[in-house]
C-alpha cells in the first residue's frame, strides 16, 4: 500500500509539525523538503490535519474527465455517510443527487459489511487466540509493518468495498463500466491504488466525499433513489456498536490505543477477548477525515436511525470474501525485530535525546533508526556537534 499523501506546494514553513505528529516516523525534512517514506507511511492522515500550511494533500481526481471514459458509471457510497445525516430518508436524496451528478447507478454495500460482521463473530470463537478484524487499510498496513507476527490473527476477509466492486464487475461483465469509491478517509483512498493484500483493485477511482459534496448538496432535492442500509453493516463501522461483552468482542480506536493492544497480544498478555475490532479513526469509520460532522454527534445520529435500517445481509460464498493475509518473505520476524530494536537503542544512547527535531526527524529515535540502517550518520545531530 503506497502513500496517497504528497507534498504539494511551496509554502512549507519547516515548522516540523508533520514530522513530530507522524506516529510511524515516516516523515523527515531534507534540504527544506518534506520527504515521506512510502514504506513506513500508513496513510493515517494525521500529518494532513497537523499541517497549517496545507501543503500535505491528496491529489484530487478530475471526476468529469473520468466519467467520460466509461459507458456506465457506478458510485459506491460508504455506510459512514449516514453519520452526517439527520434523517434516514436523506440517504435516498443524496443517492439521487449523485445520479444527477453523472453516475448511472449508486450502490451501498452495508449488506456485505453486515455479512462479514456476523461471520467475524462466528469465526473468532474457539480459535484459542485473539482474532483481529479491520476493514481499515491503515491498520492492516500497521500490522504488516510493525506486527508481522500477528498477521495470522487477522480474520481472512477482503474489504467489503472490494467485494462489492468485484460483484459489480461480474454483473456487468459485458459493459464498459467505471467503479468509483466515495471515501470517508485517506486510508480508504488507497484501495483503488494499491490495496493491502491485493495486487490489483476492482475500483477504478477513489475520491473523497468532501470533494463531491459541495456539488451534491446543490443538486439535492426532494427526489429519491431506492437505497437501503443494513443495521449489522452499521454496527461493523461504529466502534461503540461493534463491541459485545457477552461474546468477548471489544473494539479499539485510535493508533495509540491500538498499538498498546497489539503489543499486549504480541507478548501473549491479552487473553480475555475472542475478537478485537480495530479502528484508526475515533468512533470508527464515522470519524473519517472527509466527513464533516463531529464523530460523537455522528454516533448519536446513527443510533437514532439504526432501527430504520432494514436491508437484508448479503448472501456470500466463502470464495467471495476470503483472502489470505501474507507478508513478504523479507519481513523481519520477531527475533530479528528484537535485535534491530537493541541496535537502535544502542545508537540512541549516544544521542542527546532532546527530541528537538533539528536533524529533520521526529525524535532522536527516528534519527537513530536511520543511522542504524546506514541512511545517515550522527553528524545531522546539531546538539551533538556542539
Amino acid at each position: 500500500m503506497k502513500p496517497v499523501i504528497s507534498y504539494l506546494g511551496n509554502s512549507c514553513k519547516n515548522c516540523i509539525k508533520c514530522v513530530k505528529t507522524c506516529p510511524m516516523d515516516a516523515i523527515s525534512i531534507v534540504n527544506e523538503q518534506v520527504i515521506i517514506d512510502k514504506d513506513k507511511c500508513i496513510n493515517c492522515d494525521i500529518c494532513i490535519q497537523a499541517c497549517d500550511q496545507k501543503v500535505l494533500k491528496v491529489k484530487q481526481v478530475d471526476l468529469q474527465k473520468a466519467l467520460k471514459k466509461y459507458d456506465y458509471n457506478i458510485a459506491l457510497i460508504p455506510t459512514a455517510i449516514l453519520s452526517d445525516l439527520k434523517t434516514y430518508q436523506e440517504i435516498k436524496n443524496i443517492a439521487h443527487a449523485i445520479k444527477k451528478f453523472g453516475f448511472d447507478e449508486v450502490v451501498q454495500y452495508s449488506d456485505i459489511e453486515g455479512t462479514l460482521y456476523k461471520q467475524a463473530l462466528k469465526d473468532s470463537v474457539g480459535k484459542h487466540k485473539v482474532m483481529l478484524t479491520s476493514f481499515c487499510p491503515t491498520i492492516n498496513k500497521l500490522i504488516k509493518n510493525d506486527y508481522p507476527s500477528l498477521i495470522d490473527h487477522l480474520l481472512p476477509y477482503d474489504y467489503p468495498i472490494e467485494i462489492a466492486a468485484k460483484k459489480l464487475r461480474a454483473k456487468y461483465k459485458d459493459k464498459n463500466i467505471g467503479i468509483y469509491s466515495l471515501c470517508e478517509c485517506v486510508g480508504k483512498l488507497t484501495l483503488a491504488k494499491n490495496p493491502f493484500g491485493n495486487e490489483t483493485s476492482n475500483i477504478d477511482y477513489a475520491l473523497s466525499i468532501s470533494q463531491m459534496f459541495p456539488q451534491i448538496n446543490k443538486l439535492k432535492d426532494k427526489e429519491q433513489s431506492d437505497i437501503e442500509i443494513n443495521k449489522y453493516g452499521v454496527k461493523s463501522i461504529v466502534s461503540d456498536l461493534f463491541g459485545n461483552r457477552d461474546l468477548s468482542v471489544i473494539s479499539v480506536e485510535g493508533l495509540p490505543q491500538i498499538k498498546k493492544v497489539l503489543d499486549l497480544i504480541e507478548f501473549d498478555q491479552l487473553k480475555h477477548a475472542d475478537l478485537i475490532a480495530l479502528f484508526n479513526c475515533y468512533q470508527g469509520c464515522i470519524g473519517g477525515y472527509y466527513l464533516w460532522s463531529n464523530p460523537f454527534e455522528g454516533c448519536f445520529n446513527i443510533e437514532s436511525m439504526i432501527s430504520q435500517c432494514h436491508k437484508d445481509v448479503a448472501i456470500l460464498e466463502k470464495t467471495d470474501y476470503q483472502k489470505t493475509h501474507t507478508i513478504n518473505s523479507d519481513e523481519k520476524n520477531f527475533k530479528e525485530r528484537l535485535a534491530w530494536f537493541n541496535k537502535v537503542n544502542a545508537i540512541l544512547e549516544t544521542l542527546p535525546q532532546f527530541d528537538c527535531g533539528s536533524c529533520g526527524f521526529a525524535n532522536c529515535r527516528g534519527l537513530a533508526s536511520r543511522i542504524a540502517s546506514g541512511e545517515v550518520d550522527d553528524s545531522l545531530c546539531r546538539v551533538k556537534r556542539r
